[in-house]
C-alpha cells in the first residue's frame, strides 16, 4: 500500500464541504470519495509544532518542536519521522513536493528524510505568486504519471503554501461581492475584514485548483485502488483570534481520510479525533507494529464503522510561534479548558499574522484585551466559545476535572513548561515580548 499526504497551511476548515463559503470543486470531488471528519484538531495550532506532531505522533514538546523551524527549533528524534520510519524500517521510497516545515530547507535532516525532492519550497517566486502552488502541483502529477502505483510501496507528501499570507491578488469575481461576504465568525463585520475574507478565499480558491492538478493524476493513474490519501492542514485560519489560538478556531482542522479501493463512498463523522490519531491510523492499514512513542489511535475501526473512537479527550499547546506564548489546553466533546501561563496575560501581538484585517483590529483597539489565566467554554450552549465559564459555580466540578486532566497530561508526557517558562534551544530565534509584528 501507497500512503500520500496532501496538506497546505493556514486553512482551518474553510472549505464547501464543511459549510463554508469556499469554492473547492477540487477538494469537495475529494471529500465525495473520502471519510471527513468534522471534529479533527491539531496537536499544536502554530506551523512547525503542528507539523511535527503529526508526522511524529507525539506532542510538539515531547518531539522538540517547541516553535518554528526556521527559526532554528528542531526535532529531538527525527528518525522518528513517519517518513523515517516507512523509509528506513520497512522499505518504503519517500518523495516530497513544496512545503513541509518541519526542517529548515536547508537542514541535512531534510534530505535524510526524502528519497528525492520532486519541486522545492520556495521555486524563486513571491510568497503570494499563485503560480508556486501550480508548480507543486504539476511536478507532483509528472511523477505520479512517470512513476506507476506498482513500483512501491511508496510515501509521496505534497504540500501547498496557500491559503497562507500574503495572499494573491483578489479574484474578480469574490472582490466584486466582497460586501456579500461573511467574514469569520468571530471577527466584526465591517468592509476591511470582508474585503481581506475576499483576498483569503482567493487563495482558498488557487489552493483547491493546484490540489485538483494532484487528485486528477491519482484518479487518472489508478493510485486510488492501492494507495490511503489523505489531506489536512496545519491550524486554523491566518485572522486574529485564529491561527495560534487553542479555542476550536485555531485548533479545528480539516481532515478527510480516502482508504484504498476503487470504490469509495462519502462518509462524515463527528467523533472527536487529533493528528495524533493518524501516524497509528497508517500503521494499521499497513499491517504494521505501532512504535511505542506514539500517543494516538487508529482510526480505522471508526473509519471501516467497525467501533467508535475511543477518543474522550484531547489536547493541544503552544509554546513559541513568532514569540513566546505559553498555553495549554484539553477539549471533550462538549467542553474546552485552556490554560493561559504567561504572567502579564496579554497575548502575543507577534503571534498575529499581518494583514487588513489585523491592521484594522489594531487601529481600533481590539486586539489588547487581557487573557484570563482559565478559560472554560461549554462549547454545546458557546459553539464561538466567547463565554469564559471559569468562575461559574455551576461548571465548578467540570472545571475541577478538565484541570486534573490537564496536568495528568503534561505529567505523562514531561511538559517543559511544568518547570517555569520553556527555555529557547540555542540558536533559535524569537521575536521579543511586546512586538507588534513577527
Amino acid at each position: 500500500m501507497n500512503i500520500i499526504y496532501l496538506h497546505c497551511h493556514d486553512l482551518g476548515r474553510y472549505l464547501s464541504c464543511y459549510g463554508y463559503p469556499a469554492d473547492t470543486p477540487h477538494l469537495q470531488s475529494f471529500a465525495d470519495e473520502a471519510v471527513t471528519f468534522r471534529q479533527a484538531h491539531c496537536a499544536a495550532p502554530t506551523c512547525s509544532p503542528s507539523r511535527a506532531a503529526l508526522l511524529t505522533g507525539e506532542s510538539a514538546h515531547q518531539s522538540g518542536m517547541l516553535g518554528l523551524a526556521h527559526r532554528g527549533f528542531r526535532l529531538k528524534h527525527p528518525q522518528r519521522l513517519l517518513t523515517r520510519f516507512l523509509r528506513e524500517q520497512h522499505g518504503f521510497q519517500s518523495y516530497l513536493a513544496g512545503i513541509q516545515h518541519v526542517f529548515d530547507f536547508h537542514a541535512p535532516e531534510l534530505e535524510a528524510s526524502y528519497d528525492r525532492i520532486l519541486a522545492p519550497h520556495n521555486p524563486g517566486k513571491a510568497m503570494n505568486d499563485p503560480i508556486r502552488d501550480i508548480e507543486v502541483a504539476k511536478a507532483t502529477a509528472a511523477f505520479l504519471r512517470g512513476h506507476g502505483p506498482e513500483q512501491g510501496p511508496l510515501f509521496l507528501e505534497c504540500g501547498f503554501f496557500f491559503p497562507h499570507r500574503s495572499f494573491p491578488e483578489t479574484d474578480i469575481d469574490l472582490a466584486a461581492k466582497s460586501e456579500q461576504l461573511q467574514g469569520p465568525e468571530k471577527l466584526p463585520d465591517v468592509p476591511a475584514i470582508r474585503e481581506d475574507t475576499a483576498a483569503f478565499l482567493s487563495a482558498v480558491r488557487n489552493m483547491d485548483q493546484a490540489f485538483g492538478i494532484v487528485w486528477d493524476a491519482l484518479k487518472e493513474g489508478g493510485w486510488t485502488e492501492n494507495s490511503l490519501i489523505f489531506f489536512t492542514t496545519d491550524h486554523g485560519i491566518p485572522f486574529p483570534h485564529y491561527k495560534c489560538n487553542l479555542q476550536d478556531s485555531g485548533t479545528g482542522v480539516a481532515l478527510m481520510i480516502r482508504p484504498p479501493g476503487k470504490n469509495a463512498a462519502a462518509q462524515t463523522t463527528d467523533a472527536l479525533v487529533s493528528h495524533l490519531d493518524l501516524y497509528p491510523t497508517l500503521c494499521d492499514y499497513l499491517g504494521l507494529a505501532a512504535p511505542s512513542w506514539l500517543q494516538g489511535h487508529s482510526l480505522r475501526p471508526l473509519i471501516e464503522g467497525h467501533a467508535p473512537h475511543p477518543r474522550k479527550e484531547l489536547f493541544a499547546e503552544v509554546s513559541y510561534h513568532a514569540g513566546y506564548e505559553p498555553k495549554r489546553c484539553i477539549r471533550t466533546e462538549r467542553y474546552s479548558y485552556i490554560r493561559n501561563y504567561e504572567l502579564e496575560h496579554h497575548p502575543a501581538m507577534a503571534n498575529v499574522d499581518g494583514g487588513a484585517t489585523k491592521s484594522w483590529m489594531l487601529n481600533e483597539d481590539l486586539l489588547s484585551e487581557a487573557v484570563p489565566s482559565e478559560q472554560l467554554y461549554d462549547t454545546w450552549k458557546d459553539p464561538q466559545e466567547q463565554h469564559n465559564r471559569i468562575d461559574d459555580p455551576t461548571y465548578a466540578k467540570v472545571a475541577a476535572a478538565l484541570r486534573q486532566g490537564l496536568n495528568q497530561w503534561m505529567q505523562d508526557t514531561q511538559d517543559p513548561l511544568l518547570a517555569g517558562t520553556v527555555p529557547l534551544p540555542p540558536g533559535a530565534k524569537v521575536s521579543p515580548r511586546g512586538s507588534i509584528h513577527p
